[in-house]
Order: C-alpha cells, then sequence, then structure tokens
C-alpha cells in the first residue's frame, strides 16, 4: 500500500507555487510534485493528500521526495467540527442535528420539561459557533405584531414609532450581510407557544420562504424582509400546564424543525451543581437524586411541581453557607407544596397532615436518599 501523506500549497513573493510537507516527520524533506494537475486551482494555504512516488537524495543531507497529487483537504466548517458544548449537556446526535438545521436555514422549536436549558442552549450554541450574541424575545408578552418591533407614542402632538431591540437587532444583521460581513445572528422566540392569537398569524412571514412581515405604525405601513445571516430558535415548555391560551398552531409548527430537549444525567447534573455551587459532588448528588425523586412523583401525577436544576441551586447554596441538608432540602424544596411541616425536636420535621401535597413530597424524598434522616 503506498504512502499517503499530506503537503501544503505556499506561493512565494513572486507568485511561485511551491510545497511543504504538513507530516511531522517529512518537514525537512523537499516536495516535487510529479505531474502537476492541469485546470485545477491551488490557492495559497491549500492541504493535499499526495502519494509519495520516490525518495531522492538532494544537495548534502537533504532529501527529496516525488509525490503525486491525490485529493485536496476539504476544511471542515466550524459547525461540522463542534462535538460539545461548553457547560451544557446535549446528546451528541441531538447536537449534530441541531448544527446541521442551523447551517441550512431551518429555524427550530425547543420543546422540553422546564429546567433543562432550552432557553440557555442558543446562547451556547451561539457562542460555540462564534455567533452574535442572540436576542431574546418574550413572546407572550407580545399582543400585537407591532409589539414585536416598537410601539407608537406621541411626541410633539404627532405620534412617533419607537423601535424596539429586536427591531435593531435585525438592523445590525442587515448592515452586516450588505457589507459582506462574515457573522451570523440569532434571534430566541422564548415561550413561543404562548403567542397570541392576534401575533401569531402575522408573525408567519418571518419563518417560510418570503422571510417577510408587513406592520403597521403611527409612519405608516412597514415591511421588514430578514436577511439570510439571521436565524431563530423558539422554546416550548411540555405538558398540558405550559400551553395557555394560544398554544401552537399548524402552520407555525411547519415553519420549525421540532427538537427534544432532555434532562441532563444525574452524574452531569450533580457535577455542575458542584462546580457553580461550590459544593462537595457527594452534596451535590444528594440534592439531585432528591430533586429527580420530587420529579418522578410529578410525571406520575403525584405532585403538581416539581424541582428543575435552579431549584438545586436554591438548595446548594444554602449547604455552601452552612445550613444542614435536611434543613436546605426542606427550605428549598418544599416550600412551593400546599401543607405544613411540624417540628418536633431538632431533627424529627414530619408533615402535620398526611393527606397533604407537601406529605407527598415529603414521601417521595425520603425515598430518595436512604442515609438522609428525613
Amino acid at each position: 500500500m503506498a504512502d499517503i501523506l499530506k503537503v501544503r500549497a505556499k506561493f512565494d513573493a513572486s507568485g511561485v507555487l511551491g510545497w511543504k510537507f504538513v507530516d511531522e516527520d517529512m518537514r525537512s524533506t523537499l516536495v516535487q510534485v510529479n505531474h502537476p494537475p492541469s485546470g485545477i486551482k491551488i490557492e495559497n494555504g491549500d492541504v493535499w493528500q499526495v502519494e509519495l512516488v520516490e525518495r531522492r537524495p538532494g544537495k548534502g543531507r537533504q532529501k527529496i521526495a516525488i509525490v503525486q497529487l491525490v485529493a485536496k483537504v476539504q476544511k471542515l466548517k466550524k459547525w461540522e467540527s463542534i462535538a460539545e458544548l461548553s457547560n451544557f449537556w446535549i446528546e451528541n446526535l441531538d447536537l449534530k442535528t441541531l448544527l446541521v438545521w442551523l447551517n441550512e436555514g431551518i429555524d427550530v422549536l425547543l420543546i422540553g420539561p422546564k429546567g433543562t436549558g432550552k432557553t440557555t442552549l442558543p446562547f451556547a450554541i451561539a457562542q460555540a459557533l462564534g455567533w452574535q450574541q442572540p436576542y431574546k424575545v418574550d413572546v407572550y408578552t407580545m399582543k400585537k405584531t407591532t409589539d414585536l418591533f416598537g410601539s407608537n407614542a406621541a411626541a410633539n402632538g404627532s405620534s412617533l414609532f419607537i423601535r424596539s431591540g429586536f427591531y435593531d437587532y435585525i438592523e445590525r444583521a442587515m448592515i452586516a450581510e450588505r457589507e459582506g460581513l462574515a457573522t451570523q445572528f440569532l434571534v430566541v422566540l422564548d415561550e413561543i407557544n404562548r403567542v397570541h392569537a392576534k401575533t401569531n398569524e402575522s408573525m408567519h412571514g418571518l419563518f417560510d420562504d418570503t422571510r417577510q412581515v408587513t406592520f403597521p405604525t403611527a409612519e405608516g405601513s412597514n415591511t421588514i424582509v430578514l436577511p439570510g445571516n439571521i436565524h431563530f430558535m423558539g422554546t416550548m415548555n411540555m405538558g398540558d400546564e405550559y400551553l395557555g391560551t394560544h398554544g401552537v398552531d399548524a402552520a407555525l409548527k411547519d415553519r420549525f424543525a421540532p427538537m427534544r430537549v432532555r434532562e441532563m444525567p444525574k452524574d452531569y447534573e450533580s457535577q455542575k451543581l458542584a462546580s457553580e455551587v461550590g459544593i462537595l459532588e457527594s452534596q451535590a448528588l444528594k440534592i439531585v437524586e432528591v430533586a429527580r425523586n420530587l420529579r418522578t412523583a410529578e410525571r406520575a401525577g403525584n405532585l403538581a411541581f416539581s424541582p428543575s436544576y435552579r431549584g438545586c441551586r436554591t438548595v446548594g447554596y444554602l449547604l455552601k453557607h452552612g445550613v444542614d441538608l435536611e434543613s436546605a432540602i426542606i427550605k428549598g424544596f418544599l416550600g412551593w407544596y400546599e401543607g405544613e411541616i411540624g417540628v418536633n425536636g431538632t431533627r424529627d420535621r414530619k408533615p402535620r397532615d398526611a393527606n397533604s401535597e407537601v406529605a407527598k413530597a415529603f414521601s417521595a424524598m425520603r425515598k430518595s436518599i436512604a442515609d438522609l434522616s428525613i
């Protein structure tokens, strides 16, 4: 089997093409290309895979390698080389899927339980890709399309249209595209399932092939055509309790690709908690185990609520500042449940009403960790 090596093209000041080996053990060897290809454009810095045809002695101790160009090495685009995100857990296939969709200009809807990082994921993606910092829009606050882009205000006896931060962000993207700047912009439409009906339909143009929307202002009708360097990611919580009064209609679903955001693994969650809060991993693991049992109870319909990773942090900070584990968990987790916990002495804490929601949560917590005295 022939030796396959790599060489890099380098033009000198006179524009004469030369080659140097990329392989470490061949860098002191001169390169001569046998039968240079005709009709193929070679640019400075191009890397080619070559077949070693012959070795020859050069002047003094110099060696010469005769090679045949085989194939140009295609550089991976930045998104193709991303295998993980800094401080954010996501399955490999999900990450690749998300990166492919964004690269192809497909808008994405992130769907998952609360606390899984749906809102922070776009920021992690943008940072990894080297894009501009995303702009987050709280969609549920927008009652009509005009609210997305600005508002009418009175001044000196007349009405003026005051542009929103979203509008300014779009204009930045327009300028960047016009000036040929190699950068991308990302808009996060938070809780898009809660969009008001009047806004919903008029937003569709932003996400289809026209990328255009028209809206009325105090100064007349205004039309915006989005540039190709701006992308959208929406977020949506799972479960009937998060559907609000509007939901996501079929037309809007058809304009987004769905991506389920999953709960991070237990070990990752506990390590992340320990690192962010500054507690021992063994302590973080106990907090996470309690939280996960409460989440299991919620999924089973026994509880109406369970703590996300954010809730784990509230407990972790108490523990960091000297509150004992039992008290920290009771203060951080149980305050959301109806009912009261009575205190009998310093360690024997029990719900006063065995049928209360806090009693169910308390029961789930006791099953979490065998050595936790609650």
